[in-house]
């Protein structure tokens, strides 16, 4: 009696691929919900590589324990000559924390100074640099900002070419530029296209011109070259910006946003994902009503909540400005500025004209 009952008991329900998909989407939303907010800058370890001194906030490692992932974000310094590597793909940002120098990047110099914003194109065979300081003794540092969907789609990787001075880990041979490391198929070009009115030609007209505005535009974005604006948050310095066409990567917007002593920004709605890395001075920031006090050198994000997230920053040092650098993916001609939450301005700053 017991083998027929136990034929006629009913088989387990199994979990089809679309109950799957709702308890991932469900499971990755719990995570962003109780994820890391606000990095301290001593929590960060600081580590020496075969590039540079490196402190690694965000990246692969700790993705699922943010209420942000998808970024990577790293603050290095060099002092002596560090390694050399090479990217396929591109689109990094670097801002320039301190110091004063140049990289070469595929043959072409780029000079900079604390405050500009090196651009690392995204191109079709590589982009082999090395950076260089041009003040002996002093360490020169950059804040570097990649977000990793957009770099996924350009197969983006890196590898060594040479490693820094003193460096005493192990070889990594593995690690180092293969002599296929720029494939055939990046070299391969079709014949001219001539435009018939076709949809399809209709995308080689914009390749075309896209390539134009790259052969043009610059790979650093010098701070002088930056009107601070008074706007509705406060005091920003656009770098890249939608409606800027003269730059190399459009696909990261970039700003620093200045508190000046004792004062506030403005209050947003917005979808979160947005990251600020504290350069100077000290406050809070309220998100949703949960206050989250910061230092120089810490990293604030934004999360991604349904209904987006409402935040409003605080200089609470009479004394001396704060000033944050900021940014987010561009995705306006994408996904839209409103993006799944409405795109809100609830409250000007005091300091808007």
């Amino acid at each position: 009696m017991e083998r027929q009952l136990e034929r006629l008991r009913e088989a387990e329900p199994q979990q089809d691929n679309y109950e799957f998909l709702l308890r991932w989407k469900m499971e990755q939303s719990r995570k962003r919900q109780g994820g890391t907010v606000l990095m301290k800058a001593n929590s960060v370890p600081l580590q020496a590589t075969r590039q540079v001194h490196v402190r690694m906030y965000t990246g692969p490692h700790n993705w699922g324990g943010l209420a942000v992932p998808g970024w990577v974000i790293t603050r290095s310094w060099h002092v002596v000559e560090p390694g050399k590597h090479t990217h396929s793909g591109g689109g990094v940002l670097l801002y320039i924390r301190e110091g004063r120098g140049y990289t070469m990047n595929n043959g072409v110099r780029l000079d900079w100074e604390k405050g500009d914003l090196e651009l690392l194109p995204v191109a079709r065979t590589e982009n082999e640099h090395q950076h260089f300081n041009l003040n002996p003794g002093q360490p020169c540092g950059r804040v570097a900002v990649r977000f990793w969907p957009f770099m996924e789609a350009v197969a983006y990787e890196t590898r060594q070419v040479e490693n820094a001075a003193g460096w005493k880990g192990p070889v990594g041979q593995d690690l180092f530029r293969p002599a296929d490391f720029v494939s055939p198929n990046a070299l391969l070009e079709g014949p001219e296209v001539q435009p018939d009115g076709t949809l399809l030609d209709d995308l080689f007209v914009r390749r075309n011109r896209w390539r134009e505005m790259m052969a043009k535009a610059r790979w650093v974005v010098k701070a002088k070259d930056c009107v601070v604006e008074k706007n509705r948050m406060g005091l920003y310095r656009w770098y890249v910006h939608p409606s800027f066409t003269d730059v190399v990567c459009k696909h990261i917007l970039f700003w620093t946003h200045e508190i000046p002593p004792g004062s506030r920004s403005g209050k947003q709605k917005h979808q979160g994902g947005r990251i600020h890395f504290v350069l100077q001075g000290r406050g809070y920031t309220m998100v949703d009503g949960q206050r989250y006090d910061w230092d120089e050198e810490d990293l604030l994000m934004l999360p991604i909540n349904r209904g987006g997230v409402v935040f409003q920053h605080f200089n609470n040092n009479p004394g001396a400005p704060a000033l944050m650098l900021v940014a987010e993916p561009n995705w306006s001609d994408i996904l839209g500025m409103d993006l799944a939450c409405g795109f809100e301005q609830l409250e000007a700053s005091p300091d808007y004209r």
